[in-house]
C-alpha cells in the first residue's frame, strides 16, 4: 500500500478527494444538528390589556360634502291695472309724479350674504311714499270698479224687465196662433211647424258659433295659451328632477298652462263641431219640411203660413230671452270680476308691507343671497333673497355596491366635518338612488342623500363630511382586543394575569365584535388584565444578546414565570425586531401586530 502511494499519483489524488469529501459531510450534519437550532430560536413576548366596559360598534363610513336646501323670499306682487284704469288715472293724475307711483322701494337692505336669519328677523324696509302711493293708486281703481259694478247692475235690472215683458207677449202670441191653427193643420203640418223652428234655431246656434270663431280676442287668446304651453313644457322637461323645488314649481306651470291650452282648444272645436253638426240636421229637416208640405191641402196652406210666423216668433222668444239674460249677465259677472281682482291686489300689497312696511324672514335658515339694494324699485317678480333652510342641509355621498344592502332609507348616521373634528351630528337617510354612478366604471356606487338633524348653525354648504352608517352594536358590555383570544378544539380562551401575576389559561365565551374588539359575555371581569402573545423569531448569538443589554432565554426579562417585562421602553432585540413598546410590526409567523387591529384565532403554546 505504501508503495503504491509513493509510487501512484492518481491514487494520491483519489484518497485526498475522498478524505475532504468526508470532512465536508461531517461539516454539514454537525452544523444542521448542532448549530443551526442555535441560531434560530423561537421567543415569546406579551402584552398586558385591561378587560373594559363600553359600546361596540360596527358600521360603514363614507365621505361626502355638505348642501344647503334653498329657499327664497319672493316679490310676487301684480300691481298692473287695465289699460283703460291707466290711462284713466294718467289723465287724472297728469303732472303728479308722486300719485302715479306704481311701484314699491327699498329703503334699507337688513340682511347680507352669510348671516344666519330666525324667524320675523326685518330683512328689507320699503319707504313709506311707494307704499302709500301704491296704495292711493289701488284704492282709486277700486272705486271706479265699485261703480262700474252698480252701473251694470242698474242696466241688468231694467234691461231684464223689458226682455221678461217681451218674452210674455211672444209667449201670448204664440198660444193664439197656436189655438187657431191647430184647428185647420194636419200632423203633417205640426211637423212643419215642429222642424221649422229647430232649423230657425240651428241656424241661430251656427251664427253665434261662426261669431266666436272669428271673435280677434278668443283667437288670440289661443295663440297666446299655445305659446305660453310650449313654453312651459320645454321649461319643465329641462329641469333637473333632484331640483325638487324647481321641478314641482315647472310641472304645475306646465300643467296650468296644458289645461288653458285645451280648454280653448275645446271651446274652438266645439264651435266647429256646431256648425258641422247643424248644417246637417238642416238639411236633413229641410228635406223632412219639403216631403210634408208637399202632402199638406192647399186650401190650409194660408193658415199655415200665418201660424209658422206667430209660432216662429213664440218659440224663439225663449231663446232670445236666454240669450239677453246671458249677455246682461256677464257685464255685471265681469265687472264684478275686476272689482274683485283690484281687491285681491289691494289684499295682497297688505299683507306684503305688513303694518310697519318690513319684510321679514319666514323661518329659519343662512343667507345666501340678496338680489336689491337700497333705492332699488321692485318692478319684476323674482326673488329678493335667497336662504338655506336650517332643516334642509344634506349630505350627498357615494356607497359602493358592497356596501348599499346594508343600508335603507330611515336609518340614523352619524356625521363628522373635518372643520369640527370633535363634535358629532346626527343624520337620517332620505334616498338612495337604485342607479349606479356608471355603468362602465371599475367601481359601482350609488348615490345617497343624508339629512342632516340637530343645530346646523355652525355649518356651512361644501363642507367635507365623513358618514359612519351603524350597521350593528353592542352597548355596555366587557370587551378586550381581538388578538387577545385564540382557539381550541372550538373553544375560546385567553391568558389571564391572576394576583401573583401568573399566566393563566381561562376559558371565555364570546359574543359581538367589531374590527379590533370582542365582546366576553363571560369568564372575565370589568378591570382584569389579559395578556395577548406573540412569536419573535431570534437568530442572534449570545454575544449579541448581551451586546443588546437583554437575556431572551425561556425565562424572558424582568417577568414572573418567564414573561418579558412590559415596563418602560423594550430593548432592540438585536436582530432588527422593533420592542414591544407602542407599535409592533408583523412577527412573520402568522400573528398581527399589537396594534389592535383584527387577528385570527391565537393558538395556544
Amino acid at each position: 500500500m505504501k508503495e503504491k502511494w509513493k509510487k501512484d499519483k492518481k491514487f494520491q489524488r483519489n484518497c485526498i478527494l475522498i478524505g475532504l469529501g468526508l470532512v465536508i459531510l461531517l461539516g454539514a450534519s454537525v452544523y444542521t444538528l448542532f448549530i443551526q437550532p442555535n441560531l434560530s430560536t423561537e421567543t415569546y413576548v406579551y402584552k398586558e390589556e385591561t378587560v373594559v366596559r363600553g359600546n361596540l360598534i360596527l358600521g360603514i363610513m363614507e365621505s361626502g360634502s355638505l348642501s344647503l336646501g334653498e329657499s327664497s323670499v319672493m316679490y310676487e306682487l301684480d300691481l298692473e291695472l287695465d289699460e283703460e284704469e291707466e290711462e284713466e288715472e294718467d289723465e287724472d293724475d297728469e303732472g303728479d309724479e308722486e300719485s302715479a307711483q306704481k311701484y314699491l322701494e327699498i329703503e334699507e337692505v337688513c340682511a347680507v350674504s352669510g348671516q344666519r336669519i330666525s324667524e320675523g328677523d326685518i330683512l328689507f324696509k320699503l319707504t313709506q311714499d311707494s307704499v302709500s302711493a301704491v296704495e292711493r293708486k289701488l284704492e282709486s281703481a277700486l272705486t271706479e270698479a265699485k261703480i262700474t259694478l252698480a252701473n251694470a247692475q242698474t242696466e241688468y235690472d231694467i234691461s231684464m224687465l223689458s226682455a221678461k215683458s217681451t218674452y210674455d207677449s211672444s209667449v201670448k202670441e204664440g198660444s193664439r196662433a197656436a189655438a187657431d191653427y191647430q184647428a185647420a193643420l194636419t200632423a203633417s203640418g205640426e211637423k212643419i211647424r215642429s222642424l221649422e223652428g229647430e232649423i230657425r234655431v240651428l241656424e241661430l246656434e251656427i251664427a253665434m258659433a261662426q261669431e266666436k270663431l272669428a271673435d280677434e280676442e278668443l283667437l288670440d287668446s289661443y295663440e297666446e295659451a299655445k305659446t305660453a304651453y310650449d313654453r312651459a313644457k320645454a321649461k319643465y322637461e329641462e329641469t333637473d328632477l333632484h331640483n325638487s323645488t324647481a321641478y314641482t314649481s315647472n310641472l304645475m306651470d306646465y300643467q296650468q298652462a296644458e289645461s288653458q291650452l285645451e280648454a280653448l282648444e275645446d271651446q274652438l272645436q266645439e264651435c266647429r263641431d256646431t256648425i258641422t253638426d247643424n248644417q246637417a240636421k238642416i238639411q236633413k229637416k229641410q228635406g223632412e219640411i219639403e216631403k210634408a208640405r208637399a202632402s199638406q191641402v192647399l186650401d190650409n196652406q194660408n193658415a199655415e203660413n200665418d201660424y209658422c210666423s206667430a209660432s216662429l216668433s213664440g218659440e224663439l222668444a225663449k231663446e232670445i230671452y236666454d240669450y239677453s239674460v246671458d249677455s246682461l249677465s256677464d257685464s255685471v259677472n265681469q265687472a264684478q270680476n275686476e272689482l274683485d281682482e283690484i281687491q285681491a291686489k289691494m289684499d295682497a300689497l297688505q299683507s306684503f308691507v305688513g303694518e310697519d312696511n318690513c319684510i321679514c324672514a319666514p323661518e329659519d335658515g343662512l343667507v345666501t343671497s340678496v338680489s336689491y339694494e337700497a333705492g332699488d324699485k321692485l318692478t319684476d317678480n323674482r326673488a329678493m333673497l335667497t336662504y338655506a333652510k336650517e332643516n334642509e342641509y344634506t349630505v350627498n355621498i357615494d356607497v359602493s355596491e358592497e356596501d348599499v344592502a346594508a343600508i335603507s332609507v330611515g336609518d340614523s348616521v352619524e356625521l363628522s366635518f373635518s372643520a369640527y373634528p370633535e363634535q358629532i351630528w346626527e343624520g337620517v337617510i332620505t334616498s338612495i338612488t337604485t342607479t349606479s354612478t356608471s355603468e362602465h366604471a371599475s367601481t359601482i356606487s350609488y348615490p345617497a342623500t343624508i339629512l342632516v338633524q340637530g343645530d346646523t348653525a355652525l355649518l356651512y354648504g361644501g363642507m367635507t363630511a365623513d358618514v359612519t352608517f351603524v350597521t350593528d352594536s353592542a352597548e355596555d358590555v366587557l370587551y378586550v382586543s381581538k388578538k387577545a383570544v385564540f382557539e381550541e378544539n372550538g373553544v375560546s380562551y385567553v391568558y389571564k394575569k391572576d394576583a401573583k401575576g401568573n399566566r393563566v389559561k381561562t376559558k371565555v365565551e364570546t359574543g359581538f365584535s367589531d374590527t379590533a374588539s370582542i365582546e366576553i359575555i363571560s369568564g372575565l371581569e370589568e378591570g382584569d388584565i389579559v395578556y395577548i402573545e406573540s412569536i419573535m423569531n431570534v437568530n442572534s448569538e449570545k454575544a449579541d444578546k448581551e451586546d443588546s443589554g437583554a437575556d431572551y432565554g425561556t425565562e424572558g426579562v424582568g417577568g414572573a414565570e418567564g414573561f418579558p417585562s412590559m415596563e418602560g421602553e423594550a430593548p432592540d432585540m438585536g436582530n432588527g425586531f422593533p420592542s414591544m413598546e407602542g407599535e409592533a410590526l408583523d412577527m412573520g409567523n402568522g400573528f398581527p401586530s399589537m396594534d389592535g387591529g383584527p387577528m385570527g384565532n391565537m393558538p395556544g403554546r
